[in-house]
């Protein structure tokens, strides 16, 4: 581990402008969002997770995956790798989630596979919170263990940089003016990460849970709970666009001066038209219904099937949510309210 003055941060951009396009958070209107960094603007320092989920840049809505014109089929554009600062735990974990589906089996996704490979991650602390963070009730840290390049700690005087992959490794031997990092500032970022972990801890104590939340979602599948805890959701479909983990997408075809292209789109399974079969039939016509799914695929069988929960509990879906829809309160709700004697009704 290494220690770099603040200012190194900014030489670490420049040299990675070389290979890639980098991206550094940037406030608008409020927010913390991604955008490009201009040659020679330093990365701004983001004390929580973004606004925007990680995957914006891997797995991009509208993409281009092919293209047809008078010369024949073409794959669709490969961009140029990225460079990405300011992820945090949430949005690494998000990654693991992701790879389960689009990348660790047979049937690969190809974009994603690439990007995966070519694109370079520095990731960063959390050395504070949003209000809506619950990655402690997940068995989450605000801290990164994995899924990085470089990991970069706030100590006094600047930063402690940690290599998490082998062009990391690379990268931190080439940090300017960088130095072994002392036991005395690897004990004072290990500090802070206590704190800021207290800190999350404390702001979900309302909402503690004991079970494990498979068990919870699968013991309720059959009461009345989920009309109540749906009964403001307006379907907007905020929660799954926000979402870091939410994967689905659906394709379409559309002309271009150039040709014939087939994009790539995010999709959401609160539509009502989600889950619609040829012959126009659903198996959730009801909003109720589709909520629960929502719940049942992040906290059952994603975990069943994947062995991994698909929630990393960054709280996006939380600030996003215009009916003021809180994951945390309904997992907590779905924990404390149930009631046998609905089960039983259910089924007679």
């Amino acid at each position: 581990m290494r220690f770099v003055g603040g200012s190194g941060i900014g030489r670490l951009a420049r040299r990675l402008a070389r290979d890639y396009d980098v991206y550094a958070p940037r406030e608008v209107a409020g927010a913390l969002v991604l955008q490009r960094l201009a040659d020679g603007d330093p990365p701004a320092w983001n004390d929580h997770r973004l606004a925007e989920p990680l995957k914006s840049l891997w797995l991009q809505p509208g993409k281009i995956l092919a293209q047809w014109t008078p010369q024949g089929p073409q794959p669709g554009p490969r961009p140029r790798p990225r460079a990405v600062f300011g992820a945090k735990q949430c949005d690494l974990r998000a990654l693991t989630i992701l790879d389960r589906v689009l990348r660790d089996h047979e049937h690969k996704e190809p974009a994603w596979c690439d990007a995966r490979e070519r694109n370079l991650v520095v990731a960063g602390d959390c050395t504070g919170a949003c209000d809506s963070c619950f990655c402690t009730m997940l068995g989450g840290q605000p801290w990164p263990q994995a899924e990085f390049d470089l990991c970069l700690g706030p100590v006094e005087g600047g930063y402690l940089v940690e290599a998490g992959s082998a062009r990391g490794e690379q990268l931190a031997a080439e940090l300017e003016d960088a130095r072994p990092a002392t036991a005395e500032q690897v004990a004072a970022r290990d500090r802070r990460r206590q704190e800021v972990l207290q800190r999350v801890r404390a702001q979900n104590e309302r909402w503690r849970t004991v079970d494990p939340t498979d068990k919870t979602v699968e013991k309720n599948l059959r009461t009345r709970i989920w009309g109540k805890l749906a009964a403001t959701c307006v379907e907007c479909n905020a929660c799954n666009l926000a979402c870091p983990t939410c994967h689905c997408f659906l394709l379409f075809a559309r002309q271009t001066p150039a040709g014939a292209v087939r994009v790539s789109l995010w999709d959401s399974c609160f539509h009502a038209g989600y889950a619609r079969m040829a012959g126009g039939g659903t198996p959730r016509l009801q909003l109720t219904e589709r909520f629960k799914n929502h719940y049942y695929h992040k906290f059952v069988s994603f975990p069943r099937n994947w062995g991994v929960t698909a929630c990393s509990g960054c709280g996006r879906c939380v600030d996003a949510c215009m009916g003021r829809i809180d994951k945390r309160q309904c997992l907590h709700r779905l924990e404390t309210e149930w009631m046998p004697s609905e089960v039983l009704e259910e089924i007679v």
